[in-house]
């Protein structure tokens, strides 16, 4: 649906004086100053989106052998989590969009209502619970989740406020909101970037903790060839430079003779720290057409961490070492079919957005602030541990049933290779990966579908589960069964 079928626009909101005679203080200010009020024109634009899911996740490496006694005897106080979990979540969220259209100023905002899993209805005061769509922007289940002003110049456009932040075909970001500021122009063709986020200040005169970032870019189109390039360059300030990890006792005071108070138990606590401090992130893209073919490509360079990860043994955490992540994908539709290829790989523990499509519905495919529940698998999401590769290899096809009815499958091999740290070993071992999903488009504005996917096992893979599911038993090991998981899912959007 276009804006101009949602549009309200309200004109001539000049003060009328019949109205506000009835209104006796309305009456006695007009009397007072009979002084023209001018004019103005404000555009609104409102607007709805509403989804609702159900999910179910099982396999039999969720199963834990229930605690015994020496003799065998099962232990009667202590239950045993089930191999499978079911769950329903929904969220809603409205937007509120107003132009002023004198002066071009605009204000985008959207408001999450609600947005997680049903956990029954005694909620004990409890207004959110920790299993949400969106736990980048936690708070009460009414919460906003936009709201910045877009300001128009002859040489540009500046958007300040909580805005929402995609990249590179959602390799590097996907759906996630960051409190910022934003310059857009353009140069010839090309249309320009520069933007400051402020990802985290959680503690006053302190800022070690500080995340914050600058990051230029462009995109611009490749001659009349139909290709276009991007490139943006996002850089973390230097908060912090040193361990995460005290190593020292720390100081609560001095004592009478001068010496310092050393807080017992202190060492080893972890500093208040952000983790990514003078991180150095680069992220190009291209994309266009060879005749038949769509191909997109691109990738995530991160390098110059100062956070070292000292509480573990593992080497290069929070990419203190150099990390490369990218994929390829090629892509035709064929009457009524979409064929679609791609690779998708992380080196060193390079970062991969968990909202970027895979093609799967256990693997990343989970935007920041939309989780999906049947995301149990990330990739790119070892923070630059050395050694630590991950490869996915997987084709799909999707087929128009009618005009509104699609169907997609996929197949897949994901390649998994883990470091041996500390002596545990490492190794590496693959797995196929399975996908289907339906979607139907009852109308204009209501869409159904549902997903069924299949990640085998795999002796060295570790899942992480999402925000809505929760955390998974036997810390993530699918070594020992196939993970199924499927959902169904029905949305409208206004």
């Amino acid at each position: 649906m276009t804006n101009a079928t949602r549009r309200i626009v309200s004109r001539d909101r000049q003060f009328d004086g019949a109205r506000l005679a009835r209104n006796g203080l309305a009456a006695t200010l007009l009397a007072m100053a009979a002084v023209p009020v001018a004019q103005a024109e404000i555009q609104t634009d409102f607007g709805v989106d509403y989804r609702a899911t159900g999910f179910y996740v099982e396999s039999d490496s969720f199963a834990q052998a229930a605690p015994t006694t020496a003799d065998g005897q099962r232990l009667d106080d202590q239950t045993d989590p089930d191999k499978n979990d079911n769950g329903f979540a929904h969220y809603l969220r409205v937007n509120a969009d107003f132009k002023h259209e004198e002066s071009g100023v605009e204000v985008h905002t959207r408001v999450e209502l609600a947005g997680d899993r049903w956990s029954g209805d005694a909620r004990n005061y409890t207004t959110t619970s920790s299993q949400a769509f969106n736990t980048d922007n936690n708070g009460d289940n009414v919460r906003l989740d936009l709201g910045f002003v877009q300001i128009p110049f002859s040489f540009g456009l500046l958007r300040v406020g909580r805005q929402e932040s995609n990249w590179n075909n959602c390799f590097l970001v996907c759906d996630d909101r960051r409190d910022r500021a934003l310059f857009l122009t353009k140069l010839g063709g090309v249309d320009l970037i520069l933007g400051y986020d402020r990802r985290q200040d959680n503690d006053s005169f302190y800022n070690e903790d500080n995340g914050d970032q600058i990051f230029p870019g462009f995109v611009a189109p490749l001659g009349d060839s139909g290709w276009s390039f991007g490139m943006l360059w996002v850089h973390y300030l230097n908060s912090y430079n040193g361990d995460l990890v005290d190593d020292e006792p720390a100081v609560t005071g001095i004592d009478a003779d001068g010496n310092p108070i050393l807080a017992p138990g202190s060492v080893g606590t972890v500093r208040n720290v952000y983790a990514l401090s003078n991180v150095n992130i680069f992220s190009p893209y291209m994309q266009g057409a060879l005749g038949p073919l769509d191909v997109t490509f691109g990738g995530n360079y991160i390098q110059n961490g100062n956070v070292n990860a000292n509480q573990t043994p593992a080497d290069g955490d929070y990419f203190t070492e150099d990390s490369l992540s990218g994929y390829f994908r090629l892509g035709a539709d064929v009457n009524d079919f979409q064929l679609r290829a791609q690779f998708v790989g992380a080196r060193d523990g390079g970062l991969i957005s968990s909202g970027f499509d895979t093609y799967s519905s256990l693997i990343n495919s989970s935007p920041e602030s939309t989780a999906n529940p049947t995301s149990v698998y990330r990739m790119g999401g070892y923070l630059g541990r050395e050694g630590y590769d991950q490869s996915l290899y997987i084709g799909s096809v999707g087929y128009d049933v009618t005009p509104k009815f699609a169907l997609r499958g996929a197949v897949g091999v994901l390649d998994i290779d883990v470091p041996d740290v500390a002596g545990t070993g490492g190794g590496s071992d693959s797995s196929m990966v399975y996908d289907l999903q339906a979607s139907y488009q009852l109308n204009e504005v209501v869409r159904t579908w549902a997903t069924l996917g299949m990640l085998e096992e795999n002796d060295v893979g570790m899942l992480s589960g999402n925000s809505l599911l929760g955390g998974l038993p036997n810390g993530g090991s699918f070594a020992d069964d196939r993970v199924l998981a499927g959902s169904v899912n029905l949305g409208v959007e206004f």
